[in-house]
């Protein structure tokens, strides 16, 4: 029997933060209207945003490919797939159903044409169409179908075969939310960094306190070709320079934070990355509903950004954005921890929790 592993803090704190960060990806925006106040703040947000936080999907899928190697249910095709299944397929089908009821009671689907509706249902389960984010589900489950031939990699072979791979998302093909084959070639080389960090984690951590400095130079570097680039469009074909560049910057981001969260989780705990981290699958099904359907009918971006204290200026426009993510972060998590406690045991399987 394979001896189970000790709970890595610094990882969970890591999910936490990946989570973190691509809500923020999605559900940061400006305000909308006419005034060139609205206008500017929204555009260094929208820069921002897109600088920072674009392709946050990095550290979700490193996290994947880490848990994937070291947690011993890997050991156990069987069992993985049917972890899987329960846990993130499944809650996956269902949010996506209850979405596409939703649409199709509000007259955006023609539910009158079964084939028209039914073909419309089966292309938003295999392609994750029910939402924007929803794409990394199906995505992701067919690395999950491979992973155990992965697994049986030989060790030699199979970092050399990190080393060579580690090289393709500097072509940049990804491909926006399409499930394409250049998708992989982007994000699969990052699922096996996950793999091969989780056998030789004490070395990771050793190499990136060696080369710290070299590291945030790479950050800086290429966060500040993301900033002058990113109103120019650098792509030929399904290469692309930005896409590049955000490989290179989140790989960097991924070794720091997860070096500070390695020496942070032996002197303190950070409770807070602790609920994000334990929510994370169900804080990414949600966060784009809860912030569309429930926070903007509640409270409105026309009459947030109207009380008069935030739109004096650039500045407190740019405040009253983070003030108004940060409400729709919470009221996502907070939804979240309600749901769990309605459904209790089944809430895994309904909303990943």
């Amino acid at each position: 029997m394979t001896e189970k592993k000790p709970f890595l803090q610094s990882l969970h704190y890591f999910r936490g933060f990946a989570i973190i960060n691509i809500m923020i990806a999605h559900v940061w925006t400006g305000p909308s209207g006419d005034t060139s106040i609205y206008a500017q703040a929204t555009g260094i947000i929208d820069t921002m945003r897109e600088v920072f936080f674009h392709n946050s999907t990095i550290y979700f899928i490193f996290v994947s490919g880490f848990l994937a190697e070291y947690l011993s249910a890997t050991r156990n095709p069987l069992r993985y797939y049917r972890k899987k299944f329960l846990y993130i397929i499944l809650p996956y089908i269902i949010m996506s159903s209850l979405w596409f009821f939703w649409s199709a009671q509000n007259n955006h689907i023609p539910e009158h044409d079964f084939l028209t509706a039914s073909g419309t249902y089966l292309s938003w389960l295999t392609y994750g169409q029910a939402q924007i984010q929803y794409w990394y589900i199906p995505f992701i489950a067919i690395i999950f179908v491979i992973s155990p031939m992965i697994f049986n990699i030989p060790h030699t072979t199979f970092k050399w075969i990190v080393a060579a791979t580690s090289l393709l998302p500097l072509l940049g093909t990804r491909t926006a939310t399409d499930i394409t084959i250049f998708q992989f070639i982007y994000f699969l080389p990052v699922y096996l960094q996950g793999i091969y960090a989780a056998r030789n984690y004490d070395t990771l951590l050793a190499i990136t306190a060696q080369y710290k400095i070299g590291i945030v130079l790479l950050i800086m570097a290429s966060t500040g070709v993301l900033v002058f680039s990113n109103t120019q469009s650098l792509s030929f074909g399904v290469l692309n320079f930005s896409e590049s560049m955000h490989y290179i910057q989140k790989a960097g981001i991924l070794l720091i934070v997860l070096s500070f969260f390695e020496q942070r989780s032996r002197n303190a705990q950070a409770g807070m990355l602790d609920l994000f981290a334990s929510y994370s699958f169900a804080l990414y099904f949600t966060h784009v509903t809860v912030s569309m359907y429930l926070v903007w009918k509640l409270l409105p971006p026309p009459t947030f950004y109207s009380l008069s204290f935030f739109n004096s200026s650039i500045f407190m426009v740019f405040i009253a954005s983070i003030l108004y993510l940060l409400i729709k972060i919470v009221a996502t998590l907070l939804s979240c921890m309600i749901a769990k406690k309605i459904t209790g045991r089944f809430s895994r399987f309904l909303i990943g929790a």
